[in-house]
């Protein structure tokens, strides 16, 4: 098919017609897989510390456990796939998630314990590392390297739609029983399975050996690569607040509904689905290195004005940044990962890179319901922000070989 030429910034959207059709399924699956979990998960934390009176501190170390189990499952989940299969790993995980979703609506309406409705959600949470690492797999499968750019493109949108989807329903539902939810997505998300299924399996016929732990330890020789580790530790640690603290900071201390709540999740998915592909014109403009040191700046002032927001618009307004400032860092992270690598080492730096992610968002949560509740819950975004400060000076002391993205159409992942 003859491609046209046009803006790199929306380079991707306009070539996604010719790309397999097997990639717009996926990207389908990513959007009922979100968007079943967006109406229900984030607002879980909310409902047991408004609603059942649960400790902050508690709901940080049950977030902190799921976070865990994510992370640790990845690794599982690749392992899986390798050996039996890609496409019954995804279908299988995305099954027994959905009859987890039920489950928990059963407990949340029985009155169940916080013990169950925490053990729940770590299984949730593992169940949830079932689908990143497989998904990425089979994107890279279906895609070529001249696709791949447009296809993680079309997959992360769809997570985003999902996103948009899940917390609008949520608000558009405020009034109903908060354990009905989980009815509703419980069964739709079984489409995502229903999906997967017309896509082939993509696993190669010879998997390739899996590297020893040794070999797994390479990257501690690496001093540049170590302060980019150690730079992204301290960002996700941030980072995370927004997708755990922020809606029970916005309830319990802001006073706002579940409606409003939603609006505020609604508005970071808005954001990423209009500006994420415009916006490496900005990250090529800037270059890699720039762009992680002025987004972890961002950051700083960012999760510092949560400190001293009041209402709904200020905290849509923090918010908002926070956006701006994920939607120009995360590619860049992405491009400076494959930077620091040496070429024959690219899939294991990318994978110790996902652990300090994994890593720090489970720490995260623990960090910030600590400090909200040992410092003061606006005092405690401002002791947060120091992490953003840590991130930039980092990120600038670790000097990859390039520093700026490929020309107009010569992206690869």
């Amino acid at each position: 098919m003859r491609r046209v030429t046009i803006p790199a910034g929306v380079a991707p959207v306009i070539q996604i017609p010719a790309m397999d059709v097997r990639i717009w399924l996926l990207a389908a699956v990513r959007f009922v897989v979100t968007a079943g979990f967006a109406v229900v998960m984030p607002f879980l934390a909310m409902h047991l510390v408004v609603d059942r009176g649960i400790s902050v501190l508690r709901i940080g170390g049950l977030w902190a456990m799921s976070s865990a189990g994510c992370a640790a499952m990845q690794w599982v989940a690749g392992h899986l796939a390798d050996r039996v299969g890609r496409r019954p790993v995804l279908v299988a995980g995305m099954i027994v998630r959905s009859a987890n979703l039920a489950l928990l609506g059963y407990a949340l309406g029985h009155g169940a314990s916080f013990g169950v409705i925490g053990l729940l959600t770590i299984i949730n949470g593992a169940l949830r590392g079932f689908y990143d690492p497989v998904a990425w797999a089979v994107v890279a499968s279906l895609a070529s390297r001249e696709e791949r750019v447009a296809a993680f493109s079309l997959h992360r949108v769809g997570s985003s739609l999902g996103w948009v989807a899940g917390p609008l329903v949520a608000t558009l539902a405020a009034s109903a029983d908060f354990s009905l939810l989980f009815y509703v997505c419980a069964p739709f998300t079984l489409l995502a399975p229903v999906l997967a299924m017309f896509i082939p399996e993509t696993r190669p016929e010879k998997p390739r050996q899996t590297p020893s732990f040794f070999d797994m330890l390479a990257f501690a020789g690496d001093p540049v690569f170590l302060r980019f580790l150690f730079a992204s530790f301290a960002y996700f640690m941030l980072q995370t607040q927004m997708y755990h603290m922020m809606s029970v900071f916005a309830a319990k201390y802001v006073g706002l509904g579940r409606a409003q709540v939603g609006t505020l999740f609604t508005l970071n998915a808005i954001l990423v689905v209009m500006l994420q592909l415009p916006a490496v014109q900005w990250i090529r403009k800037l270059g890699t290195a720039k762009t992680l040191v002025f987004g972890s700046l961002g950051y700083t002032v960012a999760f510092a004005a949560c400190g001293l927001a009041f209402n709904h618009a200020s905290l849509l307004a923090c918010v908002g940044l926070i956006t701006l400032c994920e939607i120009m860092t995360a590619p860049a992270q992405q491009a400076r990962v494959t930077a620091l690598a040496p070429p024959d080492k690219v899939a294991r730096y990318t994978g110790i890179f996902g652990l300090f992610q994994g890593a720090a968002q489970t720490i995260g949560p623990v960090l910030g319901v600590f400090l909200l509740e040992t410092i003061s819950p606006r005092g405690a975004w401002f002791a947060l922000a120091t992490l953003g400060l840590a991130a930039a000076w980092l990120y600038r002391a670790a000097k990859p070989g390039s520093t700026t993205l490929p020309p107009s159409g010569a992206l690869r992942p």
